[in-house]
């Protein structure tokens, strides 16, 4: 990835891998645009695959050393 100011460009194979991982890099060209492909990627996740979100949010947390919410159940 290459930035310049709020700029943005991704190799090839960058592209690829993104995809590899279901983030749609194509037509990013600003740091807001990938904000915007990054929140489209978790608004996906929450709807098709709650449980891997789950996952990544646990690992991003554990990473940064805070604790996540208590889950909420339906009653």
């Amino acid at each position: 990835m290459l930035t310049c100011d709020d700029a943005i460009r991704f190799a090839a194979s960058e592209i690829e891998e993104a995809k590899k991982l279901g983030l749609d890099l194509d037509g990013v060209k600003t740091r807001a645009d990938l904000v915007q492909a990054e929140i489209d990627l978790i608004n996906m996740l929450a709807i098709e695959r709650f449980d891997l979100l789950e996952k990544i949010a646990r690992g991003v947390a554990e990473i940064k050393g805070v604790k996540l919410p208590p889950k909420l159940t339906l009653v």
